[in-house]
């Protein structure tokens, strides 16, 4: 336990170190400005692997999303998409209805989002071994989180739960709970000892005060994701790095200021 302890001073210690980004005065000031500016700088030199790993991962999804594909625009379907989507809403949003709740369709969702969520925690993993030290990351970086797959899966279905809950009483509290929850893989990939049920415990106090900054920096970024469009998807190579590296920095920032402030404990961090 002593050791585990240790471990987690050691791991907030050297992340500040390589962050930039100490505490002055009592509190950490969100600062999604810095979080940026620092991000292009770790990326700086750097970016091949974040980008390899962007192509591995959205071709790993968009298999995943071959027969769902398949069918809204095989045969006669596709035809009826494209002069519905003209024509009739309401006939569109029929045939799209039809095309994805089908028993099939709804089982790959199912493993769609669980595919999703083991990737995501692989992404996280590269971005969270970047943010520790400027030396230069592998491919196996992300390889290695996928041992994670488990809590990944896991932690994805403890949150839909939540969120579903939070949601049938009303939209809104279901997107501030989503916020909520949106440091718990970032936990799990740094701090391999706490369970999931406490990562959601702790990724909740962590963003407490800052659930406004963080959606404002999720929009922040919408501008560029136009013009990525417009690029053909091209520039979305670089951006998803920009994004990963920055919100991993803000991360950084909340889990400092949450043990500074003592909302939480570094033993908090072993367990």
């Amino acid at each position: 336990m002593q050791h585990q302890r240790v471990l987690a001073q050691n791991l907030i210690s050297i992340t500040a170190k390589h962050t930039d980004m100490e505490l002055t005065g009592e509190k950490i000031m969100y600062d999604r400005r810095k979080f940026k500016e620092f991000a292009l700088k770790q990326l700086k030199g750097r970016w091949g692997i974040p980008i390899l790993v962007t192509v591995v991962a959205g071709l790993i999804s968009a298999i995943f999303q071959l027969p769902v594909t398949y069918k809204m625009f095989s045969s006669q379907s596709f035809y009826d998409f494209l002069y519905y989507s003209g024509h009739d809403l309401v006939e569109f949003l029929t045939l799209y209805s039809d095309a994805v709740n089908g028993t099939t369709t709804r089982l790959m969702s199912f493993i769609q989002i669980f595919v999703a969520s083991v990737l995501e925690i692989a992404v996280i993993n590269v971005y969270i071994n970047m943010s520790r030290s400027p030396e230069p990351v592998k491919f196996t970086t992300f390889l290695e989180g996928l041992n994670l797959c488990l809590k990944a899966i896991l932690g994805t279905l403890w949150q839909i739960l939540w969120v579903t809950l939070w949601t049938l009483l009303f939209i809104i509290p279901g997107i501030v709970k989503s916020i909520a929850y949106s440091q718990m893989f970032y936990i799990l990939c740094e701090y391999k000892n706490v369970s999931v049920t406490k990562s959601m415990r702790i990724s909740i106090i962590i963003t407490r005060g800052h659930k406004w900054d963080l959606f404002v920096t999720y929009l922040s970024f919408l501008g560029w994701y136009l013009l990525c469009i417009l690029s053909l998807g091209i520039g979305f190579l670089w951006l998803v790095p920009y994004m990963n590296m920055t919100l991993t920095n803000a991360y950084h920032s909340m889990l400092k200021e949450a043990i500074e402030m003592g909302k939480i404990t570094p033993e908090d961090l072993t367990e």
